[in-house]
């Protein structure tokens, strides 16, 4: 709902905060494209229906969004190249687990649970995700969730976009039984910690 704005927020606000901190990274230093047009993503996504969140009671646990529409550049420009968009897929981003909640397999889960819903609500036969470009432990967290780095598009033509290594999986890869974790409730696009 556009009421969970905030809380979205706040979720990134602590991961970009843990990155800095942790993780020898620059993903989410600055919100992309600028703090202004990243919150207005944040909310048409929400207006959408595209944004999930995880709760533990009353504690935000985690967030996924899922689209079925491809990401675009600042320019409109299609983030994934020809070749890879004529197969349908589903895309995630900004996956994020509280930090409070970190450790469990939160994000394994959801991305499991996101592969079921892109067989189940879109027919798609790929989940996809475009990741931070520079953050190679995040490149090799989504390998070890069986996704395959793709190549992307020259970098060139999609200027100041900072998540080109483009990672997929196939929906029907085998993962984790993500319902010891979560159970989904359509109203509202919660998930709640079992």
């Amino acid at each position: 709902m556009p009421g969970d704005l905030e809380i979205v927020s706040a979720l990134v606000r602590e991961a970009a905060s843990w990155l800095r901190i942790s993780k020898n990274t620059d993903q989410w230093t600055r919100p992309w494209p600028d703090r202004a047009r990243h919150r207005e993503r944040m909310l048409n996504d929400l207006l959408k229906g595209k944004i999930w969140l995880v709760w533990d009671g009353v504690t935000a646990a985690a967030t996924i969004t899922v689209d079925p529409d491809e990401p675009l550049d600042l320019n409109e420009q299609p983030v994934w190249p020809e070749r890879e968009r004529r197969r349908p897929a589903l895309y995630v981003r900004r996956i994020v687990v509280a930090r409070t909640h970190s450790g469990c397999g939160l994000g394994a889960a959801l991305l499991d649970w996101a592969a079921d819903v892109a067989k189940r609500d879109h027919g798609a036969a790929q989940i996809r995700i475009d990741v931070w470009t520079t953050n190679r432990e995040l490149h090799a967290y989504y390998e070890g969730q069986h996704f395959t780095r793709l190549a992307g598009r020259d970098p060139g033509e999609l200027t100041g976009y900072p998540s080109q290594a483009l990672f997929e999986r196939e929906a029907d890869r085998p993962g984790s039984d993500y319902t010891k974790l979560f159970m989904e409730e359509e109203r509202n696009n919660i998930v709640k910690v079992r």
